[in-house]
């Protein structure tokens, strides 16, 4: 397996807190329940119940497929992703899979810019699942890049 840490220019061993790989699993399995939800709902042809009016537009618009496939279908295996990555950390205290995670929720961050400027300027209409994605893939990407480079207090071993 190729080293992602040299790939990446990132030290081997970061420290980071002992709470926040398991927050950012809960994090990745709240993104991937709230996707494969949305996910299963456009595949049955239904769109779900909304607190916000706009759930329907932002669900049926062309906004909502890119090349036949469901971009929430695309959120679902990236979320899943994130949660192997994170299930490796566990199994095996690699920094290699946190590194190659924090590496993918930059991706994440790039979509959720796209798809909330989407929301807001073209299609001018808001989904609370949309938004919740966007929010934990924000959060997973903010709490992933602290994890490498911020200042934490206790340092994992190997």
């Amino acid at each position: 397996m190729t080293n992602l840490s040299k790939i990446f220019n990132l030290p081997p061993h970061r420290p980071h807190h002992k709470w926040l790989v398991p927050i950012l699993a809960i994090l990745a399995l709240i993104g991937f329940c709230d996707s494969a939800y949305l996910s299963a709902e456009h595949f049955l042809g239904a769109i779900p119940p909304c607190t916000l009016q706009g759930c329907e537009t932002v669900l049926s618009s062309g906004y909502s497929v890119i090349f036949g496939i469901p971009i929430a279908l695309m959120g679902a295996l990236y979320y899943f992703a994130l949660l192997i990555m994170y299930l490796l950390y566990f199994e095996a205290r690699d920094i290699r899979a946190l590194n190659f995670a924090m590496h993918l929720s930059v991706l994440g961050l790039i979509c959720d810019i796209w798809f909330v400027s989407a929301q807001a300027f073209v299609i001018h209409a808001w989904c609370q699942y949309c938004l919740l994605s966007a929010f934990v893939s924000t959060v997973i990407f903010v709490l992933s890049y602290w994890s490498l480079f911020g200042e934490p207090r206790v340092r994992l071993e190997k």
